[in-house]
């Protein structure tokens, strides 16, 4: 294959939307909306946007990749739907790509040195959390963490230099150790999955369309109502 693919990149793992396409693994194309969870109002037509950007069509395109999460329950739903749609319409191939990892690749570039955590929310003190070293292998497993002075210190403060990024990042503000951890504002971003999803491109690391599913972690938070049902 082609080291000069096309690829659709979509990340909704979070509240942010963000979409973006590349080719001869450069950004081509990329829309950003911040407002909170635009998903699915205003997904499709910033996909539009960023093809008029590369001057492409959807048929001009050779895959999909998606950030499979851990995440929002409905974002990663969303982006699902968007991707397994656009592939099965115009006979693209599916690349899942692991949310923290792509958000790990848009610290690291710059933070060589330390070990990067990427941490998104999963209500009150918890936390999606794995961590990273300089050649983006993975030093601690995925987990659902909940965030303390313990798990803090048993995960963390074996390491010289740490850097938390994410949506989550702030909860371990209390816990920070002086000239050793910061927090940047790296959030996750569709443009973070180019190299990754050019990479399995070529290696023909692609998903079964029909049975793929996002990466939940963990059940959804479903409110049951309260109110009296009828017999």
């Amino acid at each position: 294959m082609s080291k000069t693919a096309k690829i659709l990149h979509l990340e909704t793992s979070t509240e942010i939307c963000s979409i973006a396409i590349s080719a001869s693994q450069q950004i081509v194309g990329e829309a950003t909306e911040m407002s909170g969870f635009a998903h699915s109002a205003k997904g499709t037509l910033m996909i539009q946007e960023c093809l008029q950007q590369a001057g492409l069509h959807v048929s001009d395109l050779d895959a999909v990749s998606i950030s499979e999460g851990p995440g929002s329950y409905t974002g990663l739903r969303v982006g699902f739907a968007m991707a397994k749609g656009l592939c099965f319409a115009h006979d693209l191939a599916l690349i899942c790509i692991p949310t923290l990892q792509a958000l790990a690749y848009g610290a690291l570039k710059e933070n060589k040195d330390a070990i990067i955590t990427p941490m998104l929310d999963a209500r009150r003190m918890e936390v999606y959390a794995e961590s990273f070293d300089a050649n983006m292998q993975s030093v601690s497993s995925l987990e659902a963490l909940v965030l303390d002075e313990n798990s803090v210190a048993e995960r963390y403060y074996k390491n010289e230099r740490n850097i938390f990024i994410g949506d989550g990042a702030h909860k371990i503000s209390d816990w920070l150790r002086p000239e050793k951890d910061e927090i940047l504002g790296t959030l996750c971003h569709a443009s973070y999955q180019m190299d990754m999803a050019a990479e399995m491109y070529l290696k023909k690391e692609f998903r079964d369309i029909a049975y793929s599913r996002p990466l939940y972690l963990k059940p959804p938070n479903i409110t049951v109502s309260k109110k009296k049902l009828l017999p």
